[in-house]
C-alpha cells in the first residue's frame, strides 16, 4: 500500500514581499509563464551545485543531448541560498541559473519566498521513476518545487569487537542505546558521539519517531515543538548526556573524533552512504571491525524509518526555460551514468532517489571497513531506505535550524534541559514567522 500522503492544495500561506507570492500563486510569479512555451532552438542552461561529482555528471548529460546544454558552475551549498536569493531580488535572469542543486531544507525556504518555481505538472510523467516518498519531501502542499535525486537512509555501524569484549548485543532501540552505553562506560567507552553545533541527530529522532514541526494547515502554517515526539527524543538525549555515556567532540575537531572512534573509544556511529567512504580513509587501527546493522528504533516501529533530508535539482523563479531544465534534472536523477557518478564513494556517495536503487548500491560499501562483515551492508542499507513521511521544511527553515543549534548547544553545556528547548523553539518560530508576515495557525 502506498505511503505518499494527500496533497493539501495551499494558499497564502508561504511568504512576504509581494502580493503573489503571499498568496502562494506561483505560476504568477513566473511559474508557468516564464518557461513552459516551446523553445525554437537548443538552449543552454546554467546550473549550479557544490556537490562533488555534478560536474562530472553534467558532462555525461551534455554528451548526450543536442537540444539542450547545461552549463555547470560550482556554489558551494553554503553560499547557495545568498546567491540565489540576491540574483532573485535582481529580477536579473543573467545572473539566476536555471538548475540549482540542494536539499529540502534550502529548498523550501527558497520556494516559500518564492525564488523556486512549482514543476509539479512537469515531474508528473516521471513520477514513477522515482522512490516512494522522494517527491512529496519536495513539495509543499500541492507545489512541487525539485526533483529528487538523493536521499539520507541512516544506519549503525558498531566496532564489534568492543561490543564483544563487553558481552553486549547490538541496542535494537534509543532506550537500548542508552543502557548498552551504562555498561561500556565502566570500560572508558563511550556509546555515541554528539557535537554541540549539530542538533541534527536529535531532530531526525524527533521526525523518525512521528514529529512534525511544520506543517500546512488550510491556508497557514502550523508549528507543533512540543508535541509527545519530540519530547520523547528530548527525554533520550537528556538521559544520555545525564549518565555520561556520550562523548561531545565538535566536528571542528575532527581528527580527535575519528581518533577515539579508531582507538576503540566510541563504539557505534550512526551514518549514512556519504560518510562511509571518508571515515573508511582515516582510520586504521580498526578497519574491518565495524558491522552495520539497522538504525534505532523509536517507540512503536518494528522496522526503523530513516529521518534524513532528500537532495534534488531545482528550478529557479527567474529561470524561462523550465520545461527543459526539468527534463535535464529529470535524467540526472534518473540516468545511469550520473546516478552511478554521484553514488561513488569518490564523489558524493549519494544514496540515489530511483525506484530501484539496488543496482548502485555496491558500490558504496567500504569492504576495508567492514571486512567480513561486508556482505551485509546493501541489506542493511536497503532496509534503512524506509523513509519516514510526512516530514516538511517551513518557509525560516534556515533560520529554525541556527536558533536550534544554538539552544542545542547550551543543552550539551548543561546550562539549560534538552526538554526545556522545544517550547523556546516552539514561540521562536512561531514569531519569526509572524514578523516575516506569514500566516500562522495559534
Amino acid at each position: 500500500m502506498s505511503n505518499r500522503r494527500s496533497r493539501i492544495p495551499a494558499t497564502r500561506f508561504m511568504a512576504a514581499g509581494t502580493a503573489c507570492v503571499l498568496s502562494f500563486t506561483l505560476a504568477a510569479c513566473g511559474g508557468s509563464d516564464s518557461g513552459d512555451g516551446e523553445s525554437s532552438g537548443p538552449v543552454t542552461l546554467e546550473m549550479w551545485s557544490g556537490a562533488e561529482g555534478a560536474d562530472q555528471a553534467v558532462k555525461a548529460f551534455n554528451a548526450a543531448h543536442d537540444d539542450i546544454t547545461l552549463k555547470y558552475v560550482k556554489v558551494p551549498q553554503e553560499k547557495m541560498s545568498n546567491q540565489l536569493n540576491n540574483a532573485h531580488k535582481a529580477g536579473d535572469e543573467s545572473k539566476a541559473p536555471c538548475l540549482v542543486q540542494t536539499d529540502n531544507r534550502e529548498g523550501s525556504m527558497l520556494m516559500a519566498n518564492g525564488v523556486l518555481q512549482d514543476i509539479a505538472d512537469h515531474v508528473k510523467a516521471s513520477e514513477d521513476k522515482f522512490s516512494e516518498g522522494a517527491i512529496d519531501a519536495l513539495t509543499i502542499g500541492d507545489k512541487t518545487y525539485g526533483v529528487p535525486d538523493a536521499r539520507q537512509p541512516y544506519f549503525t555501524i558498531f566496532n564489534k569487537p568492543v561490543f564483544d569484549k563487553a558481552g553486549l548485543e547490538y541496542p535494537k532501540t534509543w532506550e537500548e542505546l542508552i543502557d548498552a552505553g551504562k555498561k561500556l562506560k565502566k570500560d572508558g567507552v563511550k556509546i555515541f558521539n554528539l557535537a554541540g553545533e549539530d542538533p541534527s541527530t536529535w531532530m531526525n529522532m524527533a521526525w523518525q519517531a512521528g514529529a512534525r514541526w511544520y506543517e500546512v494547515e488550510g491556508d497557514a502554517w502550523k508549528i507543533n515543538f512540543t508535541d509527545k515526539h519530540s519530547r520523547w527524543a528530548a527525554n533520550v538525549m537528556q538521559q544520555l548526556l545525564d549518565e555520561k555515556v556520550v562523548s561531545k567532540i565538535s566536528y571542528a575537531d575532527y581528527a580527535a573524533m575519528i581518533q577515539e572512534y579508531d582507538a576503540g573509544k566510541i563504539a557505534s556511529r550512526q551514518v549514512s552512504t556519504w560518510q562511509l567512504s571518508s571515515f573508511e580513509q582515516q582510520i586504521k587501527k580498526t578497519l574491518g571491525d565495524w558491522e552495520p546493522a539497522p538504525n534505532f528504533a523509536a517507540p512503536g516501529e518494528s522496522s526503523p524509518a530513516s529521518a534524513g533530508d532528500t537532495y534534488g535539482l531545482m528550478v529557479p523563479e527567474l529561470c524561462r526555460h523550465s520545461k527543459e531544465a526539468t527534463e535535464a534534472a529529470v535524467w540526472l536523477a534518473t540516468n545511469d551514468k550520473p546516478v552511478d557518478t554521484m553514488g561513488s564513494p569518490k564523489t558524493s556517495g549519494w544514496y540515489p532517489a530511483v525506484k530501484d536503487p539496488a543496482p548502485h548500491l555496491g558500490q558504496v560499501v567500504p569492504e576495508k571497513l567492514m571486512g567480513k562483515h561486508a556482505d551485509k551492508a546493501v541489506p542493511v542499507i536497503t532496509k534503512a531506505a524506509k523513509f519516514a513521511d510526512g516530514w516538511q521544511y517551513g518557509p525560516n527553515s534556515k533560520a529554525m535550524y541556527e536558533e536550534l543549534a544554538d539552544q542545542w548547544g547550551k543543552a550539551m553545556a548543561g546550562d539549560i534541559k534538552v526538554a526545556a528547548i522545544l517550547p523556546h523553539m516552539q514561540k521562536w518560530v512561531v514569531n519569526d514567522l509572524k514578523q516575516r508576515k506569514i500566516n500562522v495557525v495559534e
